[in-house]
C-alpha cells in the first residue's frame, strides 16, 4: 500500500477492528491524532496506522485499558527521548575524540 493517506474504512480492514471502535479510539487516546478533510472525513497517515495496530496490540495482547495504553504512549515517549538524548550525547563525546586525535 503506497497511499499518502486512508480513509476510515481502509484503516478498519487494516487494523482489523470496527469503524467505531478506531472513532472511540480517537477519542480517548491523546496520541492518536487525525486529519479531517473540509468535509470532516478522517484521514489517517501511515504513522496513525502503526499507532492504531500498537494500540490494538495493546489492547488484545496486554490486556491494557484505554488509560493504561495512554500511560505507556506517554513513558514511551519520554523513554525514547532520553535515550536519543544519550546516543546524541555519545556521539558528541565521539566526535570530539576523533576531532583531539587528528
Amino acid at each position: 500500500m503506497n497511499k499518502n493517506f486512508y480513509n476510515i474504512d481502509d484503516v478498519s480492514q487494516i487494523v482489523g477492528e470496527q469503524k467505531h471502535t478506531i472513532r472511540f479510539w480517537e477519542s480517548r487516546i491523546s496520541k492518536l491524532k487525525v486529519i479531517r478533510t473540509q468535509s470532516g472525513h478522517r484521514l489517517y497517515d501511515y504513522e496513525n496506522l502503526l499507532l492504531l495496530k500498537k494500540i490494538k496490540n495493546l489492547l488484545d495482547v496486554q490486556k491494557l485499558t484505554l488509560d493504561g495504553v495512554n500511560d505507556y504512549l506517554s513513558k514511551s515517549k519520554s523513554k525514547n527521548k532520553s535515550l536519543n538524548d544519550n546516543i546524541l550525547s555519545d556521539l558528541k563525546d565521539l566526535l570530539g575524540l576523533l576531532k583531539n586525535s587528528k
